[in-house]
């Protein structure tokens, strides 16, 4: 019997500690230091533009060349999609070197897992995986493009690099850049845009539309449009409509859906009347607040810090001016997104300050007394640079009075 419940013992543990020998390999606790990729709006265009090339009108074969530059920018684009990610790309004459880096949630064995693969294209085979690290551990080649696969296929990015890989017409190296070319039938491209759009639960986009509706419907137009007032009764039915299995679903989908009216998309949108959000008696706010609140939600937080802070460098150069006050709009909306989505204390917590707020101050705190209409002589007299410690003082303040609003306490 002794004997008996040893073998049993030992066909259990062994595994186990096979497993726990494996992971505490794969991860690390050492900080892994990556060239950091900072999109300006030209990087952020060429990264779209490379990622939805499919969006062409006809049916034409798509040629692409890539450099070195282009796989870092789209990767990093794509990355921000994705929380803690980061990546570095290298281009050799013969094979594609990629080091990805994925940070975990607090646990016993590390906070970060490091993969290194090299990937070869070579004009006599089809391109396969090399020398495959995960952390520690080395993969043997036989097993490395099987692994991935694997990896791959449990994730939304299977079905996009299926149907890439079977319209693929050519691809090769030279002169140190990706040179690809692929034709896909309509049906294929309309389905590449699904996946690189967040999925979407057609019967609770329609509730959340028609409650908007309603909502807009009952405005009195003697005041302006609160964007406290759309987003309070759409979060009351998230409330109602959340489980501790779709609550952070249903919390992106009222940004989505409040993001559309405020940034007034009309082919997504049925409402018959429009009337402009306000906060602080400002839509611009409002629509800087949404469309970073919306960014974040999906994962794009630093994205959209990104794309904030070039906005206000553009118009600083031609525009009305460089403003705190729209950029201090753009970090709450970035806040925003990112908390409400975060996790299901933080999703649950958020709906239930939300469906029982008063005013927007709740939410956006009172930035009237930064600084703004900057053009970029007196920016750079004053500030120098976005990385002056007297322009990251100021972010931090923002971010301070941010952090300290009431639905966050």
């Amino acid at each position: 019997m002794l004997t008996l419940l040893r073998a049993i013992f030992n066909i259990i543990a062994i595994p186990a500690i096979i497993l726990v020998i494996i992971i505490a390999l794969c991860t690390s606790n050492q900080t892994i230091t990556l060239p950091q990729w900072q999109l300006n709006n030209s990087d952020i265009q060429r990264a779209q533009n490379i990622l939805y090339a499919t969006q062409q009108a006809n049916t034409d074969a798509i040629n692409l060349t890539l450099t070195e530059h282009d796989l870092n920018i789209a990767s990093s684009y794509l990355l921000n999609r994705y929380a803690n990610s980061r990546s570095h790309i290298q281009i050799n004459p013969d094979f594609i070197y990629f080091r990805l880096i994925f940070t975990l949630a607090n646990n016993l064995f590390g906070r970060y897992v490091d993969i290194r693969f090299q990937l070869h294209i070579s004009p006599d085979s089809h391109p396969h995986i090399k020398n495959l690290k995960i952390g520690k551990i080395a993969i043997a080649d036989r097993y490395a493009g099987f692994l991935i696969a694997k990896a791959i296929a449990y994730t939304r990015l299977n079905q996009y690099l299926t149907l890439f890989k079977q319209h693929l017409k050519e691809i090769h190296l030279e002169n140190k850049q990706l040179q690809f070319k692929y034709q896909l039938p309509n049906s294929a491209r309309s389905r590449i845009q699904q996946l690189l759009s967040p999925s979407i639960d057609a019967d609770a986009l329609a509730q959340y539309q028609a409650k908007l509706e309603t909502t807009i419907s009952r405005h009195n137009t003697v005041w302006l449009l609160s964007l406290a007032n759309l987003l309070q009764p759409l979060f009351e039915l998230a409330q109602q409509r959340s489980t501790t299995g779709n609550a952070i679903a249903e919390n992106r989908l009222v940004i989505f859906v409040v993001n559309n009216y405020v940034n007034h998309y009309q082919h997504t949108t049925a409402t018959q009347q429009y009337y402009p959000a306000y906060l602080y008696r400002r839509t611009d706010m409002a629509q800087h607040f949404m469309l970073s609140a919306s960014l974040s939600a999906l994962g794009n937080s630093h994205l959209a810090q990104i794309i904030g802070q070039e906005k206000e460098l553009n118009d600083a150069k031609k525009g009305n001016g460089f403003s705190f006050i729209d950029l201090a709009a753009d970090r709450a909306g970035v806040y925003f997104g990112k908390y409400a989505t975060a996790n299901l204390e933080q999703a649950l917590k958020i709906q239930k300050k939300m469906a029982t707020i008063k005013n927007y101050q709740a939410f956006m705190p009172r930035v009237s007394d930064l600084p703004e209409k900057l053009d970029i002589i007196n920016f750079t007299t004053q500030y120098q640079s976005i990385y002056s410690p007297k322009y990251q003082a100021i972010l931090k303040e923002i971010d301070r009075r941010i952090a300290a609003s009431e639905i966050y306490q």
